[in-house]
């Protein structure tokens, strides 16, 4: 018997021995990765941007009713009679004739005009300032603005009006946000790098260029929206004691402005993907002349730190004018217990305004809005996520809160052109109006001839006279009852929790 023979040694048999097998694997790897980051930059390069979901990862809705439907004649789309309570009447050509140019104003209660209405919202001055320009064209400028509608609500609508052969988007919202209850239990569960990298892989253009060529393939958001919203607005501040169910939530706050920033965006892929141009607006809110709508206490503080605060407070308020000196170091040992306070952080603000130290005074006011419980007024990410998907996808934008800014002596937002916490004045609108056309003509999507401002100047005159002194009342009543609402006045009975619950 021959003594058992040991393997060949891979000098024997000339086969390079692998002491490393994982140098190759993770050579291997690397050259993958770096064949998708060259074909990721390939596509961003040659323009592939990223596909707009199919729906929202974080609500749904009860029911998809359209905003609008056709009249009994077929030949006109009308604002759906359900929705009257939300949206004024429109009206406009089912068959769009060659020469129209049809823009869809999307938004709340601001582009819809109120407290007055839409006669004398900027959509109606945009479209005479249009006719203006050119004469020759026929001009359609559909209002979709609807009462208490956030940005959420705005999706749907522009995902449906794409069927109706747009010419332009206008997208002005932002002061919605936080009028109905919802929550975000996968948002609550994800931290803020499981965030961001779910943002990271939506907006991978490889994603997009898959789903162009593969349409079977379709994202999925893992679990199903928590929140179900019926067909149109539950505001909590519609029903009895709707301002006390605002509570100082941070998490909660995160989460509106992530959605915020995701529904804009959706609305610009869902415009680009359609070829459609959209502009953005970025909204005004008053600063000077509005206290905030609900104030609390700084998280922790002791009943003895909070009564030294009220004790300041009342001596800052007994000071008069002639002794602001005085007032202000009582604020700021005010502000050594508590910076949380909105109603502290307004009334620091206000001296400061008084003594016409204006930029502080901004800043105070500023932060008097961003500590609001109730937060009626957009927030400043919100602001931020507007500028910075802007600049993302090249998309134009109507700074209408610096242009406000600029046009008031003191560069604070106040009752100048604003008639409460949000809605501009008629004047107001009139200048908003006046900055969006400017943009559509740098964009070069309309002229402005010589004799532009004139015949703008009479067609808004004529407009005004037409007006009957019962339409400014009605606008003079709504701003009370608004004023009331906003206060947390109403006396309605709240519906069913079990039927509009979270689900």
């Amino acid at each position: 018997m021959q003594p058992a023979r040991h393997p060949k040694s891979d000098s024997q048999t000339g086969t390079p021995h692998v002491r490393h097998p994982w140098l190759f694997r993770g050579a291997a790897i690397l050259l993958g990765l770096s064949l998708l980051v060259c074909l990721e930059f390939a596509l961003r390069l040659g323009g592939v941007h990223p596909l707009p979901d199919s729906r929202d990862p974080y609500i749904s809705f009860r029911s998809n009713a359209t905003l609008f439907i056709r009249d009994s004649s077929g030949t006109n789309y009308q604002t759906a009679p359900e929705r009257i309570d939300f949206f004024r009447p429109q009206s406009f050509p089912v068959s769009k004739p060659s020469d129209t140019f049809r823009v869809f104003v999307l938004g709340g209660s601001t582009v819809q005009g109120r407290p007055y209405a839409v006669e004398t919202s900027f959509t109606t001055w945009l479209k005479f300032n249009l006719q203006a320009a050119e004469t020759e064209r026929h001009i359609e400028v559909i209002n979709c603005g609807g009462v208490s509608y956030a940005s959420y609500r705005l999706v749907p609508i522009l995902r449906e009006t794409l069927q109706y052969q747009p010419d332009l988007f206008i997208v002005y919202t932002g002061h919605n946000e936080f009028l109905e209850e919802r929550t975000y239990g996968d948002l609550k569960q994800s931290s803020s790098i499981s965030l961001a990298a779910q943002k990271s892989l939506r907006d991978l253009r490889i994603a997009a260029f898959m789903q162009r060529f593969l349409p079977g393939i379709r994202e999925e958001h893992g679990s199903s929206p928590k929140t179900v919203l019926s067909a149109d607005v539950n505001a909590r501040l519609d029903f009895r004691k709707g301002l006390e169910s605002y509570q100082r939530d941070l998490d909660q706050r995160r989460d509106i402005a992530s959605h915020f920033e995701y529904n804009i965006r959706q609305m610009i892929l869902l415009a680009r993907q359609a070829d459609v141009p959209l502009v953005l607006v970025n909204p005004v809110s008053n600063l000077k002349n509005c206290p905030p709508f609900k104030c609390e206490f700084e998280d922790g503080l002791s009943p003895e730190q909070q009564d030294q605060l009220i004790s300041l407070w009342k001596a800052a308020n007994n000071c008069d004018w002639n002794q602001a000196e005085r007032k202000m170091q009582l604020w700021e040992a005010a502000l050594q217990i508590d910076q949380q306070h909105a109603g502290l952080l307004y009334s620091v603000g206000k001296t400061c305004e008084h003594q016409q130290r204006y930029s502080e005074a901004k800043t105070w006011l500023i932060k008097a809005k961003e500590e609001d419980i109730c937060p009626l007024r957009i927030l400043e990410p919100m602001h931020d996520s507007l500028f910075d998907l802007a600049q993302e996808y090249q998309v134009p934008l109507v700074d209408i809160r610096n242009l406000v800014e600029q046009q008031t002596p003191d560069g604070i937002p106040g009752s100048e052109w604003l008639v409460d916490h949000v809605h501009p004045s008629i004047e107001g609108h009139q200048l908003i109006a006046n900055a969006l056309y400017e943009k559509l003509v740098a964009l070069r999507l309309f002229p402005q001839p010589a004799d532009w401002q004139s015949k703008r100047d009479q067609l808004w005159r004529e407009h005004l006279s037409s007006l009957s002194e019962e339409y400014f009342l009605r606008g003079a009543l709504r701003s009370k009852r608004l004023e009331g609402w906003s206060r947390g006045r109403s006396q309605k009975i709240p519906p069913d929790s079990k039927q509009d619950a979270i689900q």
